[in-house]
């Protein structure tokens, strides 16, 4: 589901009721809400963020290489006693990483594509006009007053 180019797997997969996942999947194919592409993957980047501790197209990165390489990665950890089908996704993650990061490391040209290829983002975030917005000054100037909010949300309550 991570290796998808779809965010829709990502999402989708992470829900557990089959009443949420029928009407997300509606919003989804509905033109007119408002829950569209770009929010689906802002949302499968936040989860994948949350659950491994790098970005999406990092992790996807890692394991389409992976991929492409599996029986020699598997050949190698097995010869270790490392079953990567065990391990949690994101630990095994890290350690497809890792291997891959030893086998670039003797030659400096390797290495630096294996980088570059981890770090490139997706177009759809490097051409994003909004990424200039996230700047610190930005986000203090549009600053959201949580505590009135809170305040108000009380108000209704009594």
């Amino acid at each position: 589901m991570i290796i998808s180019f779809s965010p829709i797997q990502v999402v989708m997969g992470s829900l557990r009721d089959i009443d949420d996942k029928q009407w997300l999947f509606e919003q989804i194919l509905d033109p007119e809400s408002k829950i569209g592409n770009e929010f689906v993957h802002r949302v499968a980047d936040a989860l994948v963020q949350e659950w491994f501790w790098m970005p999406r197209w990092t992790v996807q990165e890692i394991w389409w290489k992976a991929m492409g390489n599996w029986s020699d990665l598997e050949g190698e950890l097995s010869m270790r006693g490392v079953d990567l089908m065990s391990m949690p996704p994101a630990q095994a993650t890290n350690t497809v990483k890792a291997v891959l990061r030893k086998w670039a490391s003797g030659n400096k040209e390797a290495a630096e594509e294996l980088q570059r290829d981890l770090a490139t983002e997706p177009p759809r975030i490097a051409l994003n006009p909004r990424r200039a917005e996230i700047a610190p000054e930005a986000v203090e100037a549009e600053g959201f007053d949580f505590m009135a909010a809170l305040e108000l949300a009380n108000q209704h309550q009594r």
